[in-house]
């Protein structure tokens, strides 16, 4: 699991270590439905795997977009860091995406929940990657996706332990990415 104390874990979780998210019932815009929320991030995923991210940016993100992911506890903030965290994160998963070895469509990727807020929606993901390894791993991991003015905000992600072990060490791979202004280890 993650190594932290009780101590360390609750104060991560306290108001002022929480304000990076602008509380939901503040956020500008009209509300977006169910349905246009998950055409967006569909849209969104669909740029990824293209490798489109200057319309990722452009098409699918509010102007100062947050990341954060979960035992890892790095948050990605700005355009140009959550840029870089996209060029980075496709080489993480494009890297691990080996559709031949696959047996079945269900061991390809399964949505196993979704469940829908105003303008956020949270979803479990289980889905085989290879980790470097060679051989297929089912990894599980979760997001909560928030939107403004039908826009995302970012995701909050939380991964399985060997599937954040293997992302950690994707990024960092490049060790200027935690220099950019908004990359932060919290």
């Amino acid at each position: 699991m993650i190594a932290l104390n009780d101590e360390e874990l609750l104060a991560a979780m306290q108001p002022e270590n929480r304000a990076v998210f602008m509380p939901l019932e503040k956020r500008p815009g009209p509300r977006m439905t169910p349905l246009e929320m998950i055409e967006l991030n569909g849209e969104h995923s669909r740029r990824f795997f293209a490798g489109d991210f200057d319309g990722i940016m452009e098409h699918s993100l509010i102007d100062d977009p947050v990341y954060e992911f979960l035992p890892a506890r790095i948050r990605v903030k700005g355009k140009e860091a959550v840029h870089r965290y996209h060029e980075l994160n496709y080489e993480i998963v494009i890297a691990q995406v080996d559709p031949e070895r696959r047996e079945t469509p269900a061991d390809a990727g399964t949505t196993l929940t979704r469940s829908f807020g105003e303008n956020s929606f949270t979803t479990e993901i289980s889905t085989m990657f290879k980790l470097g390894t060679g051989e297929p791993q089912r990894c599980y991991f979760n997001a909560v996706i928030t939107f403004q003015d039908g826009k995302m905000v970012g995701e909050r992600v939380w991964m399985d332990q060997k599937m954040n072990d293997f992302f950690v060490a994707g990024l960092e791979k490049d060790p200027e990415f935690f220099k950019l202004p908004g990359v932060e280890r919290f």
